[in-house]
């Protein structure tokens, strides 16, 4: 029972923040319905602003260069910045350990059947093309450009516009997503592997990780294990070091080797502490947040409720 608790503890990580973030979607929900009410005495759950990425990176390049914080959607810029810091130590250990969208993605694939696109199909590519084209709009842009969108009403309630995106999606919105479960259900983590820019970038920055798994070959025993649970399909049986960017730092390769001796982590010898650490890094990052003031938005109430009554289409 013990061991199958440290083994299943990252899935249990997920599901808790799947269930956090829900909630999270709820009281910002509320927080809205009671602005629409006349009611400016609520408080806005700021963690909602963590799926606004376009804003976050604006923010991250305002930040590289004047070294000010946004203070629109300080929460985005915070877990971007988190994310890219457990990247860079962890491999892509936020996609494996705390995106909800991850954790979506995983059961559906483990629901489906356990195929792969092959590899001439280069469906992965997708993944960088978006990614491409956000970081030219950030790039093309400068600081002016930059601080006047982040000030625009667009921006400031953006949040509100992505949780409408949800509650009332378009037609083709729910065609889209219902192709894409589908799509996952027989090709493992198709969004994650082939199409998402978030994890895209932050796999990037998992090149430069320490802790990646590697292989002795003198003691695999060609058993295909380690290949066949990978979420991603990665080829870990062919490999003596991981240095695949769809390497999510999941170590399921590891935790379920056939043998003790063929798999196990650079730098750091694979035990189950490593999931609690990676979580401690996000943790400790939003707490160091919300202690210099870098979590909550400048944006009074009566600001956003404003925003909120005027017709704002997309820029």
């Amino acid at each position: 029972m013990k061991q199958a608790l440290i083994r299943n503890l990252r899935v249990f990580l997920q599901l808790f923040i799947l269930v956090y973030v829900l909630g999270i979607g709820l009281r910002f929900y509320f927080y809205l319905r009671a602005l629409s009410d006349g009611n400016v005495d609520v408080t806005k759950p700021y963690g909602v602003e963590g799926f606004l990425p376009i804003s976050a990176l604006l923010g991250l390049k305002q930040l590289l260069l004047t070294f000010r914080y946004d203070t629109i959607h300080p929460a985005g810029l915070t877990i971007l910045i988190s994310a890219i810091l457990m990247s860079i130590i962890f491999k892509k250990s936020f996609c494996s350990h705390i995106c909800p969208v991850g954790f979506v993605s995983e059961t559906v694939a483990k629901l489906g059947k356990r195929w792969v696109i092959p590899w001439f199909i280069p469906v992965w590519a997708l993944k960088y093309v978006l990614l491409g084209f956000f970081i030219y709009i950030v790039l093309t842009m400068d600081i002016g450009s930059i601080q006047a969108f982040m000030r625009s009403p667009y921006n400031i309630v953006a949040d509100s516009k992505m949780l409408g995106f949800f509650l009332h999606p378009s037609m083709m919105t729910m065609i889209v997503l219902a192709a894409l479960l589908a799509l996952t259900f027989f090709f493992r983590g198709f969004w994650c592997k082939n199409l998402c820019p978030y994890g895209a970038l932050l796999g990037l920055c998992s090149v430069f990780s320490p802790v990646k798994v590697k292989r002795d070959a003198s003691a695999c025993i060609k058993c295909g294990r380690c290949r066949r649970i990978c979420p991603m399909g990665l080829s870990v049986d062919q490999k003596n070091t991981v240095w695949n960017p769809d390497c999510m730092g999941c170590h399921e390769c590891v935790k379920n080797r056939q043998n003790p001796h063929c798999l196990n982590t650079t730098a750091v010898k694979y035990n189950r502490w490593i999931p609690a650490c990676i979580v401690a890094v996000f943790i400790g990052m939003i707490g160091a947040a919300m202690l210099t003031g870098h979590w909550e938005s400048s944006v009074t109430n009566e600001l956003y409720k404003k925003y909120l009554q005027i017709d704002i289409s997309h820029p």
